[in-house]
């Protein structure tokens, strides 16, 4: 069985050896390399290189103490982000490839490429962050931009100011970003919570913006017209503002407008339904 599965594995990009030795660690308990290589039979002197191989890669995970023992991450998991990873790649290929079309004959007619599926997402994202220089605006749910955390962290590594606002707990720290938490809406049930967006804007040049209303299927748009980076741009940071009022006054805030500032939205609802909305906001005040 882990010969079959260190098989499988050499054409899913593994080496000989990163392969035999995930093979011999799926189901087992942590082991140190000298373990892994009695177990595979891979040499010693290669066994070591290979384990953190397959940690830099995300299969196997290195706990902390010595003689250093390593585990693998289950097959589910490990599977599953690859399956991701392979299909943002596909996507970022498939949109370099339209890229490469030649232009239309009417140049002053701007396209907006669109964004299909959240691979397609991922991929322009990914794009985004890979080309800017200066700073990057990003607005989205948690499990989104967990998604681009590598990305989010290269682009840091090159000095871009990073600039977030997250919607539930972010999975992950970028040392220098300017992180903020959506709290002002934690409290509040929305029929639209299920909904997930994801906002980029690079440099003041260019925007992605992609919703999933149901948080599944996804549909986005990824530009460079002015008129659409000044709107998301601006969306985003007065989104931040808000949070960071919410920040110093929220309990003067819920007072006045309820958990989650749900009192906020009653001009979108008929008018015989506004009046106890101010007659609260009247009594707080």
């Amino acid at each position: 069985m882990a010969d079959d599965l260190a098989g499988l594995l050499l054409g899913l990009g593994f080496s000989a050896y990163e392969a035999r030795c995930y093979a011999g660690l799926v189901g087992g308990e942590p082991r140190t390399g000298y373990a892994v290589s009695q177990i595979t039979g891979v040499p010693q002197p290669k066994v070591y290189e290979a384990l953190r191989r397959l940690a830099a890669r995300g299969a196997a995970v290195r706990l902390a103490g010595d003689p250093a023992r390593f585990v693998a991450v289950p097959p589910g998991t490990l599977f599953d982000q690859m399956q991701e990873t392979y299909a943002v790649k596909i996507a970022a290929a498939r949109q370099a490839a339209v890229s490469n079309r030649p232009a239309p004959a009417d140049e002053s007619a701007e396209l907006l490429p669109l964004l299909a599926d959240r691979p397609a997402v991922l991929a322009a994202a990914t794009t985004l962050l890979a080309a800017a220089e200066r700073r990057v605006y990003l607005s989205g749910t948690a499990p989104d931009l967990g998604a681009l955390a590598d990305p989010l962290r290269t682009a840091a590594g090159r000095g871009v100011d990073l600039v977030i606002l997250h919607f539930r707990e972010l999975p992950f720290t970028i040392d220098g970003a300017h992180v903020f938490r959506h709290e002002s809406t934690e409290k509040a049930i929305y029929r639209h919570h299920q909904a997930r967006h994801l906002a980029l804007v690079g440099d003041s040049r260019e925007v992605i913006w992609a919703l999933a209303r149901d948080g599944r299927q996804w549909h986005g748009l990824h530009s460079r017209n002015d008129l659409l980076v000044a709107a998301i741009k601006g969306y985003v940071r007065h989104d931040i503002d808000l949070q960071q009022i919410y920040a110093g006054f929220g309990p003067e805030l819920e007072r006045a407008y309820g958990p989650g500032l749900q009192a906020l939205e009653h001009y979108r609802r008929p008018a015989e339904q506004q009046r106890p909305t101010e007659q609260r906001r009247r009594e707080a005040g």
